[in-house]
């Protein structure tokens, strides 16, 4: 996925708010799921479960600013009992320079109860079978 940085997205230094990337890193995995044709497994009125977000670790090696073009590339880690887990970068495009990589642990839960339930399996084989 490619992004321009807008400048709303800058602090005073002209580099990007460090929680700026979280959300960058959201669109990303968002569109991973969207490429993969996956989202249906995640509309809660098919089967009453949704994805909480339990865990966010960015580490920042290098700065993006204002105007630069910036390629997000999220994918599937790990699928667990009750959780899944995406890791994503975010390069330069021009010249693929790092400047984060991220891991978001998603944990499967009762719509109703916000309870832990493990992953249905038509999801857990969509992921398996998908790209990763």
């Amino acid at each position: 996925m490619l992004l321009r940085v807008p400048f709303a997205d800058v602090d005073m230094h002209g580099h990007v708010h460090n929680g700026k990337y979280f959300s960058y890193v959201e669109s990303a995995i968002n569109e991973y799921i969207r490429l993969h044709e996956l989202s249906t497994a995640f509309d809660p009125a098919t089967n009453g479960i949704v994805y909480h977000v339990k865990k966010v670790e960015i580490r920042y090696d290098g700065a993006a600013g204002f105007d630069d073009v910036l390629d997000i590339i999220a994918r599937v880690a790990g699928i667990g009992t009750t959780s899944l887990t995406f890791a994503a970068t975010v390069r330069h495009s021009g010249d693929g320079r790092l400047v984060a990589a991220a891991e978001v642990v998603w944990v499967c839960v009762d719509g109703a109860t916000s309870r832990p339930v493990p992953i249905p399996e038509p999801t857990r084989r969509l992921f398996a079978t998908g790209e990763r």
